[in-house]
């Protein structure tokens, strides 16, 4: 017996340990695609079990699949119609297992899925969440699969990276596993919920004190065959209605409400959001001339334009949703406002925008207040260590017009500033602008501290990785590039310290750090860290005096 296998048996006692449970509609080849992968598990099978339970499929699952033999348990049972939230529950009144697996029928899995959930599961009350990946031909898919694909991928990082815990309300029934007495205890999936079950029963958990996990190499990829756009659109409008019930049954949790996305939405967006909630019909129409908008940019090869498009036309159909399950108008307003009162009471929420807006404010603040320091410092009149004035706003919108330096600064500002809100799209089309505005690649997650000075402007090249603290002073055509450390081949970028300034055409790359108050002369090229104020100079061309020589034919005239 290996060890991993003697760690579950002490954890999990007699057989079988996991119950897998798949509520399955319409999808008979995909079902029978993943049970062939759980019969070529790693887990032992006498561990395991798996119950699919066919939810009224127009084919008789279990005829369909009569063929199909299994190492493993295998049970397939059949029901009315009546959701996937029942189907699930039904298939967990027949487990036998001490661990529930939940996964749709649409996945696909490695060898190692089962037994990368159990590593997980250190305690009565751990819930298990895993990856989801996209399919491998998910560029051939349609947009909105390619949007969901987005989304999932870019939650499943930052659970990875341990930037976002894994909460209740995260849970997805798509790969989740939970131990059965804990699924029991909170009462199970509340059959109400044909959408966002998984949600629902997530927060309970939560409520319950389970610890939650995260499991990235537990991970399921996502094929699915939903080829309609128009089943999409009502798949959106149904989350709306259904993350309000959800809201509804859960009025103590703030991220069960459907209004917590309201603060990261683009605010040129919102307007028209607004439009769905005050008049659902005409949004209805604006939504489908929207789509129909977006999948004509995708045809012709402008994916980003277009995932923004499919991004707007979800939160039309998501809010109109909200609005039907709420009421009139009014209603949804009234809901609103109790939504916004009580992260004010919390300090949360959207609070926290203008904190984000006033932050951007000071920090182009300071790179102006830098520009005036060094201008009076250097023209003799200020001292060193003085602070420098703050300029007028007036003065502020002359510096804007007037110094190219400064209006990098400001873009790069704004851009970081629709990164930090999670708006992508905009921070790389802001990119982009700085790109072709000013001859300048500057990446959105480099780090400019407040207080940044650039001279001229153009040609600078500034990495993701780079960092820059405030007082440095840039000049133009450098380089602050991702590179291998010499001696030890670790990558990175430079990190530039307090007061160092960079020199005409400098080139700076890999994991070095330059030194506060270092001065870099014109032209250097370094991939070595620098000590604190010092100077660096590039070695002094080569002059001699020109001979006479008889020129050729092939000489080219100066």
């Amino acid at each position: 017996m290996s060890k991993i296998t003697d760690s579950f048996e002490q954890r999990f006692g007699s057989d079988p340990w996991v119950t897998v449970i798949i509520a399955t509609y319409n999808r008979a080849d995909s079902l029978r695609r993943l049970l062939e992968q759980f019969d070529r598990q790693t887990l032992d099978p006498s561990h395991f079990e798996v119950i699919a339970v066919d939810d009224g499929s127009q084919e008789v699952v279990g005829d369909k699949l009569a063929d199909l033999e299994t190492r493993y348990a295998l049970r397939i049972e059949r029901q009315a119609n009546s959701g996937a939230a029942v189907a699930r529950q039904h298939g967990v009144s027949l487990a036998r297992g001490k661990i529930i697996v939940v996964i749709d029928d649409d996945m696909q899995i490695k060898p190692d899925f089962l037994e990368r959930h159990l590593d997980k599961h250190d305690g009565d009350d751990t819930v298990v969440l895993g990856r989801l990946r996209p399919d491998a031909h998910l560029a051939e898919m349609p947009l909105f699969e390619r949007f969901y694909a987005r989304t999932l991928a870019r939650n499943g990082d930052a659970f990875a990276s341990g930037e976002e815990p894994v909460r209740g309300h995260n849970i997805y029934t798509g790969n989740v596993s939970f131990p059965r007495d804990l699924f029991m205890r909170v009462g199970g999936f509340d059959p109400q919920f044909r959408a966002l079950e998984d949600e629902e029963i997530g927060i309970r958990f939560e409520k319950a004190g389970a610890r939650f996990a995260f499991a990235n190499d537990a991970e399921s990829m996502h094929g699915s065959d939903w080829t309609s756009m128009r089943k999409w659109m009502e798949r959106s409008f149904r989350d709306g209605v259904y993350q309000t019930k959800v809201a509804h049954k859960h009025k103590d949790h703030f991220e069960s409400q459907p209004w917590r996305h309201w603060a990261n939405i683009n605010p040129m967006s919102r307007p028209i959001l607004a439009f769905g909630i005050a008049s659902p019909k005409s949004a209805a129409a604006l939504a489908n001339a929207a789509i129909r908008t977006a999948a004509a940019f995708d045809k012709i090869g402008l994916e980003p334009v277009a995932l923004a498009g499919a991004t707007l036309v979800y939160g039309i159909q998501y809010y109109r949703g909200v609005r039907a399950e709420t009421g009139s108008a009014l209603d949804t307003l009234r809901e609103y406002r109790e939504f916004k009162r009580g992260m004010s009471m919390l300090g949360r929420g959207e609070s926290s925008g203008g904190s984000s807006f006033k932050k951007l404010v000071a920090d182009i603040r300071e790179d102006n207040r830098m520009i005036r320091f060094y201008q009076d410092k250097y023209d003799g009149r200020v001292g060193e260590g003085a602070l420098g004035a703050n300029a007028s706003p007036k003065e502020l919108v002359g510096d804007g017009i007037r110094k190219i330096g400064y209006q990098i600064m400001v873009a790069y500002r704004i851009m970081r500033f629709l990164r930090d809100a999670g708006l992508m799209l905009g921070a790389q089309f802001m990119s982009r602008l700085i790109r072709h505005a000013f001859a300048s690649d500057i990446h959105w997650d480099a780090e400019l501290e407040p207080g940044i000075v650039i001279i001229h402007g153009f040609g600078l090249a500034i990495s993701y990785a780079a960092k820059v603290r405030t007082g440095s002073i840039l000049f133009q055509n450098i380089t602050l590039g991702y590179g291998l450390d010499p001696d030890t081949k670790i990558p990175g970028a430079p990190v530039i310290e307090k007061n160092v300034h960079i020199g005409v055409g400098a080139t700076l790359f890999g994991p070095i750090t330059i030194g506060e108050g270092t001065k870099i002369m014109a032209g250097c090229v370094i991939n070595h860290s620098v000590p604190p104020r010092s100077i660096v100079e590039a070695s002094i061309p080569h002059i001699s005096a020109r001979g006479t020589r008889k020129r050729s034919s092939d000489d080219a005239p100066i």
